[in-house]
Order: structure tokens, then sequence, then C-alpha cells
């Protein structure tokens, strides 16, 4: 009874919850007759909102209308708010139609009672809300006239003007005007404010906060002149330095990056010499106030203006001012020391000129190192115990000549030079000498200065080197590795191997510690030494790689064997370490790599993703998940059995993108309430590329093949529902799709100037574009000839669609066409099928199309599309039948298989679909829908045979056995692991656990294979 205005409505409010509408429109109508009201009316209208019958809801719908162009206009909030729930019953979610007539209400109510300020917020919030940013304009602009004195009210009416003009809802043909009012009149306030005398009294209308100086910034970079955004910034008034801003970060990172934009680099030097000057310097209460002007962010303007100004007087500058923030005596954190000093590696590369060693020195063979590596190796001699070193120092190693990182080479290798210098407190004995030398692993720090060494040496020894000899490659396919002197290809097998044993001996003598550093962890800390195990499996990965022949059997090629030891190692390293999320990342990818659908499944689940993370990390499992393992899965390995519902894992994902929506535009209003304006427009960038997301699209398409093949339908709402999560305009070749997957979070020890490791380590194309284009036609058209009659109603919009959008995407088609569809971001399988789609759509669109058919070539191109499409269906089946390493099924056997089918029931129901029309489709259509209908059975046939194939492989015993045998060979073959490599690995697991692990592999592969019984060919129309 949240509605209850007047005790006599108590009945009629007892009716409704009693769900006896009837009774309840008897009450209304009699009161109505007593005293017609707009709240009675309004009662009236939710009421027969409520009724099931589509006649009362459309009428709803229809009276709400009226009531828009009704004369005299509703000024009973709660009448409105009534009517806003009976619009939610009938058309619930549609925001145009919402915008057309609640929009509306709420707008002529507050133009009704422009001076009651709680009707006009209540009505401004609800429109924000909804997204209806025109109807929120105008209140906004209504608050502004008729309060006057509201300093809020101005600056609400600026932000809502700016948000409308770079809204989709705003006419191309308004975004000037609009734009430039809110230009105009914020620029207005900004005079204001620099011609104010008294600075701590602010006249109403002028800029008070650092977040209307930031909204200032955001609406001249959109609207206003160039220069104005650092003009702005650089007054005394305006900038960051004023008393308006208070210190704002945010507005000194905009001037910096302005400045630099502008090429003002003297100006810019001197600001950064100011700031970091006043960064070290205590104020009067003796504290170091302004610390964070130490920011990397400055260090790194101030060694780019020196860099552009080219004097070596601008660095001597900079060495003053390292020497300075290094110095015992300042009592700066160690947290912004670490930035003086990596400015100061960062200085001695950028500078002819080496850097003063008389403070950091740390020995005799530092100080005769060349400068540059000398640097190097300070740092690292300083902060190797930080997890930050590598990262900090990888960009500096790769710009090191080929001889001085073979001299660092050697320093890592032997571990000399490389610690933290130590005081001596008294002479020194030969044999402590000795000990010292013997690298040990019993503390965190040991254990991090030992990772960061295994990192520069991969870098060194193994990235570098490839990523150069990948850069001639074409001129010189075999190389002689400049580390070990050997012939090799891209990758260096003796490298690689020499640097695995390496690290995951250390990596056993770090976790054998008895419990010395286990013991103190938390359930959520990571294991200090785990980098070292992803480092071998790293190296274990990138072996694999070398092996690129076709062999007959899945496990007796080095490629397996490789795997499955960098599997096995973060397998076992997962107990102690459960919230790293890299080591379940990597076994994502190497489970999927081998086709174990619920063991990739367990280790995704162990990222226990959260809200944002379900759209930037659900690629690494459910990209497609339908070529995969489209069945539920079923896993007992971490306990009881349990059945996970992919679709239900979807729908989670479906829901964060509906509630992301809603809670940014509620968070809208209290971004306005609190003034925190610049938030408004980074809440809305969020919600486009969230909307726009590759995932967003993977999560409906994977969501309704999965459905189809498991059911053999779709849910009556999919057409309807994929309309509510995509966009309308992603059809459009000008939109552009969000790559808003995570890839930084796995882990890359790989040269910044080569591909990430993520990269590297794909055995199958990663996300794409066109391949995510190409599923929503794919999509389109199997919900077209889909033969389930409840969707039939909705189909005439996707075949409107299919037209809509076919010319502008023909001139793409013809480029992409003669290069292969997708081909780099395609498998095979894919790429046949993204061709059979491509010919359906047009066979669609063109051959029932009567206006065309007296085209002269008609005939022969229809003719073409068809051939087309059969050709692909029997390269599709041909594919299949060259497939030879079926038993176990790895990843790309699933692809080849579940794509296959897919493509090939399509075609069969498309055939239908198009003989159904019966003369609506063009004449010879039929003969040659019978022809692909064949081609279409054909190919399902053959996948269903292959299937076969797999599952009576499965059946046969003595997988276990091979599965250990292919992890650890007992001999030694050319292109496998060394004897030592092999032992190294399997010092790791215990024998129990390796069974347990190997019977799971197995379980998983027959679980995998159960997926195969849903694959029929369809029945009979």
């Amino acid at each position: 009874m949240d509605n209850l205005q007047d005790r006599q409505d108590v009945p009629i409010w007892n009716a409704v919850e009693a769900k006896n509408y009837k009774q309840a429109l008897k009450l209304v109508d009699k009161r109505l007759a007593k005293k017609p009201t707009d709240y009675l009316e309004a009662v009236k209208t939710y009421i027969r909102s409520l009724l099931p019958q589509a006649s009362e809801k459309s009428a709803v719908f229809i009276h709400l209308e009226e009531l828009v162009n009704r004369k005299s206009s509703l000024s009973d909030l709660a009448a409105i708010d009534l009517y806003e729930d009976a619009f939610e019953e009938v058309l619930p979610g549609a925001r145009e139609s919402w915008i057309k007539t609640i929009g509306e209400l709420r707008w002529q109510c507050v133009k009704t009672l422009p001076k009651q300020e709680d009707i006009c917020l209540k009505c401004f919030r609800a429109c924000l809300d909804r997204d209806d940013l025109d109807h929120a304009r105008q209140i906004a602009n209504s608050l502004e006239k008729n309060f006057p004195k509201s300093h809020s009210y101005i600056f609400w009416n600026i932000t809502s003007m700016f948000l409308f003009a770079s809204s989709p809802q705003c006419p191309e043909s308004q975004k000037r005007i609009w734009g430039g009012l809110s230009s105009g009149q914020i620029g207005k306030l900004a005079a204001a404010t620099r011609e104010a005398t008294d600075l701590k009294q602010l006249p109403v209308r002028s800029i008070q906060t650092p977040q209307e100086l930031l909204l200032l910034d955001r609406i001249t970079e959109t609207f206003g002149q160039p220069d104005q955004r650092l003009e702005y910034l650089q007054d005394l008034h305006l900038g960051p330095e004023s008393a308006v801003a208070k210190g704002d970060w945010a507005l000194w990172i905009l001037k910096l990056k302005l400045m630099r934009e502008a090429n003002r680099w003297q100006e810019l030097f001197d600001l950064c010499g100011t700031l970091l000057k006043r960064a070290r310097e205590a104020n009067d209460s003796n504290q170091l106030a302004e610390a964070s002007f130490s920011d990397w962010i400055v260090w790194e303007a101030y060694l780019k203006s020196a860099s552009k100004l080219e004097s070596h007087k601008y660095y001597d500058q900079i060495r003053a001012e390292v020497e300075a923030h290094l110095d015992p005596a300042c009592k700066i954190d160690k947290a912004w020391k670490r930035n003086a000093s990596l400015a100061s590696v960062k200085l001695t590369f950028a500078s002819s000129t080496a850097f003063s060693q008389n403070h950091s020195a740390a020995n005799g063979e530092v100080a005769e190192l060349p400068p540059r590596l000398s640097a190097v190796v300070q740092y690292l001699q300083k902060y190797g115990d930080a997890n930050t070193a590598y990262d900090d120092l990888r960009q500096y190693v790769e710009a090191l000549e080929s001889n001085e990182r073979a001299r660092l080479l050697i320093m890592l290798d032997a571990n000399t030079g490389l610690e933290r210098p130590q005081q001596p407190i008294g002479p020194s004995e030969p044999e402590a000498k000795s000990k010292s030398e013997v690298p040990k692993l019993s503390t965190a720090d040991q254990i991090t200065r030992a990772i960061n060494r295994f990192k520069l040496k991969y870098l060194v020894m193994c990235s570098i080197p490839e990523h150069e000899r990948k850069q001639s490659l074409e001129a010189k396919p075999d190389f002689k590795c400049i580390t070990c002197k050997g012939s090799c290809g891209i990758f260096c097998q003796a490298c690689l191997e020499k640097l695995a044993e390496e690290s995951i001996n250390s990596y056993q003598i770090a976790v054998n510690d008895d419990g010395q550093i286990t013991k103190s962890l938390l359930t959520t800390d990571r294991h200090p030494a785990d980098d070292l195990c992803v480092l071998t499996a790293m190296c274990l990965i990138k072996l694999a790689l070398i092996d690129t022949s076709s062999v007959s059997e899945n496990l007796s090629n080095s490629r397996t064997t490789y795997l499955l030891q960098a599997t096995v190692l973060l397998e076992s390293a997962w107990p102690r370490s459960k919230s790293n999320f890299q080591l379940s990342l990597m076994l994502v990818r190497l489970y999927s790599y081998f086709g174990c659908g619920s063991l990739a499944m367990r280790a995704f689940q162990r990222l226990f993703l959260k809200q944002i993370q379900l759209d930037t990390l659900s690629y690494t499992m459910f990209d497609r998940i339908s070529s995969f393992h489209p069945h539920p899965i079923s896993d007992s390995s971490d306990g009881p059995s349990q059945t996970r519902t992919l679709i239900e894992q979807l729908q989670k994902q479906q829901q964060l993108y509906k509630k992301s929506r809603e809670h940014i535009n509620k968070n809208n209003w209290l971004a306005f309430k609190h003034g925190s304006y610049n938030a408004i427009f980074e809440f809305r960038e969020v919600t486009q590329k969230l909307s726009h997301s590759f995932s967003a699209v993977m999560s409906v398409i994977e969501n309704n093949k999965i459905h189809r093949f498991t059911t053999n339908t779709v849910p009556a709402s999919a057409i309807s529902q994929m309309h509510d999560l995509i966009p309308a305009d992603i059809d459009s070749p000008e939109t552009t799709l969000s790559d808003n997957n995570d890839y930084e979070t796995f882990p890359n020890y790989e040269s910044s100037l080569a591909p990430t490791f993520e990269e590297l380590s794909r055995f199958i194309p990663g996300p794409a574009e066109t391949r995510y284009r190409l599923n929503l036609l794919s999509e389109k058209i199997s919900l077209i000839v889909d033969p389930s009659p409840e969707l039939s109603g909705e189909k005439t919009i996707l075949e409107q669609s299919l037209k809509q959008t076919l010319d502008s995407q023909k001139q793409s088609w013809a480029a992409s066409s003669k290069s292969g569809v997708g081909s780099k971001s395609m498998t095979r399988a894919e790429q046949l099928a993204g061709h059979a789609y491509r010919a359906m759509r047009l066979i669609i669109t063109e051959s029932c199309d009567q206006a065309l058919w007296a085209k002269g070539d008609f005939k022969s191109r229809l003719e073409g599309h068809n051939s087309e499409l059969r050709e692909r269906l029997e390269e599709l089946a041909g594919l299949l039948e060259e497939m030879e390493a079926v038993v176990p099924a790895f990843q790309d056997t699933l692809n080849a298989v579940y794509t296959a089918y897919e493509v090939g029931r399509t075609a069969v129901y498309f055939c239908r679909f198009l003989n159904g029309k019966g003369k609506t489709v063009y004449e010879t259509q039929t003969e040659a829908s019978k022809k692909i209908g064949e081609a279409a059975e054909r190919l399902i046939q053959v996948v269903v045979e292959k299937c076969a194939v797999v599952k009576k492989g499965l059946d046969e015993g003595g997988w276990i056995d091979k599965v250990l045998e292919s992890v650890f060979p007992e001999s030694e073959q050319p292109g496998f692991p060394s004897a030592l490599l092999v032992e190294a690995v399997r010092q790791v697991p215990d024998e129990v656990f390796m069974e347990e692990w190997a019977g799971e592999v197995v379980e998983s592969w027959k679980e995998s294979a159960a997926g195969f019984s849903y694959m029929k060919m369809p029945s009979k129309a």
C-alpha cells in the first residue's frame, strides 16, 4: 500500500494485493463517480495494467499516449508514479517509449509546478534513472531559472546540456548547439572566477570546486578552442595551484599532459623541477605534505622535457634532484625514493654523460661496468627484493647493447654483484664469505631477488633473442643462438630447457622449507616462489611451440609432453597458493588446449570472478564454449559431484550488463547531488564500453548456441533478449566493438617489443571483432531459420535487419573474401563456416526480393551464392575426414566437430525455411536448396562418424598410463625434454598426486566426449 493517499483507498489496495482486480476496478469506479481525481484515474489505469489480457495492456498504453497530448498537464506526482508502474507492467524496460510517455509527463509536471523544488528534483532523478537526458536537461534548466541562488543547479544545467550533446539521443544538428551553450556558460563562470577579488567568498555564478574545474576542462576539450584548456590550467585562479583546485592531483596530471602535447618543454622542465623540490621539502609543521609530487609521472615529464631541450645543463639539474631525493638526510618515503632511483637509471640511458657514482657505487666491480649496465645493476642491488623490479628494469635491459647484455647475463648466471651491499661489521672470515656465495631461498626477500634474477635471465637469454630472430625470419629460417652458440629456430631449445631446469630446482628449494614461509601465509596470500613455477611453465609452453609437426597420436609428440609437464607444475603449485590467479589462468588455457572441459571449468571457478571481472575475464573460459564444451559440465574433482550449468553462468554475466546500466544511471543522480560531475561522464564511458564489449556479444551468442545444442530450440525471448543486450547500432560498420578483455592479468615476462606471452600461448586465435561480428550474423540466421513456432512473430525483424545492413557491409566482405574470412582471427573450420553463413545471408535476402529478379545477372549471381554454400559445406566435411589425431579430442578437434555440426544443422533448417516460403522464393532456389540439403546432411553424418571414433578410442583401456608416460618419457628422444629436465619436473609432484591427476585428465576427456551424444541428424520436418 505504498501508494495509499486516503483511508478510503484501503479497500481498493486490499483487493489489488489479493489479486482481485475486478473488485478493485469496481471500487475505483465508485470513487471516481463521487469525486474524479487524477490520482484515482491513475489507480484505475494501474489496476488495468495488471490484468493478463493483451487488449487491456494495449488500452493502457494508448491511454498513456493520450495523457501526453492532453491540454491540461498532470500535477499530481503520485499519479505519475502510478502511471509509471502501469507502464512497467505493459512495456517493461522499453526506454524509448518511457521517454515519450512518462518522461514527457514528468517534464509537463515540472512546467506546471516550477517552484515546487521537491517535485522537480524527483522528476529530474527519475529521468536520469531512465537515461532520459533530454527531459533531464529541460528540468535542470528550469531548476536554474527558478532557483537562481543555488550554485549547484547552475552546474546541473551545464552538465545536463553537455551530457545530452555528447549522447546518441541528441540529433546531430543539435549537438553543436547544446555543446556550445554548455561551453559558453561555463566559460562565463570561469571568467567570473578569474575576476573575483575575494577567493574565500566567490560569487554564486563562479567555479568553486575541483570537480567543476574538471568539468570545465572536459567541456572545453570537446567544444572549446584547442589552446583554451592549457590556458585555464595555467591560470592562477583556475589551475591546479589555485585555491579552488585544492591541490587535486588529476588537475596536475592534465596540466603536465597538455604541456607535453603543446611542446612547452622549458615551462614543463621548470614546473617539474619545482614540484620535485616541493615534494622533499617539509612544511611549517615539519610534514612532507606534497610528497606525492614525486610521482613517476612528474619524473617522466622532467626527463622528457630535458631530452627535448638538448642541453647537458638540464641533465645536470636532474642529477642534482635525484641526488637530493636519495640523500639519506631526505626523509621522503622509500616508495618516492625508488622513483628517484629509477629516474637515475632512465637518466643514464637518456644522457651521454655517465651518472655520478660517488654516492651509489656498490663496489669496485660495479664502478668498472659501462655506465648504462652499472645503472641497471645498482638498481637491482637496491630494489631487487621488490616485486616490481623486473618490470621497472625491463625496458632498460632491452636498450642495452648486445655486449652489455652478455656481460649482464654472466653476472646473472653467477649471481655476483647483484645483492644489496652490506655494511661491514667486523673482519670477514674466508669461510663465512664462501658460505655467503651459496644462494639462500629461506626468506621472501631472498626468493624475490632470485625471481627477478631468473626473469632477467629469461629476458636476455630467450625473449630478446627470440624477438630479434623473428624479425629476420623470412631472410634466414635457421639461426645460431647468441647465448649457447647452438643452432636453433625462433625458440632455442637448449636455453629454454636450461632456464626451466634452473627455475624449477630453485622453486623446489623455496617451497621445501619445512613450513617456514607457508605457515605464516594467509589463505588470501600468494607464495613468494610462485613466479618461479610460472616462469618454468612459460619455458615449457615455448618449448612445446617448437614442435609444429602433424602426428597421428596426440600423446606421442613432444608438444604434448611439454604442455602436460607445465600443467602438472601449475596444478601442484595451486594448493600452496590458491589465491594466485595467474596459476589458474594458465591452467584454464592448458586444459582447454587438451580438451578437458571439466578441468578447465574447475580452474576457471578458482578465479572467483566478481562484478566487472565477469566482463573482462570471462573470455578465458566462455569464448567458443559452444564449440568446446556446450553440454553441462559435471565435475566431482573438488568434492561432491556437481553440475555447473553453462547457461546459468552466461545469464549471470548478462545480468551484469543489465544491472550495470541501472546502477550507473542511479549513480548519476548521486554524482549530481554531490557535485561529482566528472564521475558522470566516466560512468557513461563505462556503460558505452560494456554495452559494446566483446564479452557482451559473446554472452548472448554462446547462451543461444548452448541452449539450441542441448534442447534443440532457443527460448521464446531469444530475439528480444538479443536486442535488449546488444545495441541496435552494433551492425553498423562505423560502430567499433570494445575489446574489454583483460589480457594484462595473464603472466608476461616477455620483451616489451615482442608480443605478450598471452598472445604467444594462444593455441587457437584469440578474441577478435571480425569473429564476433560473424558470430552475430550466424546467430541471426540461425534464429531466422529455426523451426520453433515461438520465434515466428519476431523473425521478420531479423530478416529486415539482415537486408538493411547488407549493402553497408558488401565492400568489406569483398575485401575479406579475397584474403579469407578472418584468416588470422579464426580456425580453419570457423573460416569455412563464416563463408557458409555469408552465402546463406545473401540467398535469404536476394532470393525472396522480387524486385531483384528482373535484373539480368540475378540468376547467375544466385547460382554463385548457392554454389559457394554447397562447396563450403563439402570443404568442412573434407576437413573432418582428413583429421587423424582425434583420440583424445583436443581443442582443435572439438572446435572443428562442433562448428561443422552447427553450420550443417543450420543449413538443413535453412533449406526447409526457404522451401516453406513457396512461390515467394525465386524458382531455381528449390532445386539448389535440395543439393545444399544433401551436402549439409552428409556433413552431419561425417561429424557423427568422427565422434564415434573418438568415443570408441576413449573406451579403450590404458589411458592413465599413456598420460603418465607422456609427462615423464622413459628415454631421451630428439626434440623431447632432456633427462635432467624430466627429473627436475618429476621431483615436484608425488606419485599419489600424479595418479589422481592423470585419472582426472582421462575422466575429463570422457566427460567432454559425452557431448557428442547430442549431435544427431535433424528430424524430418
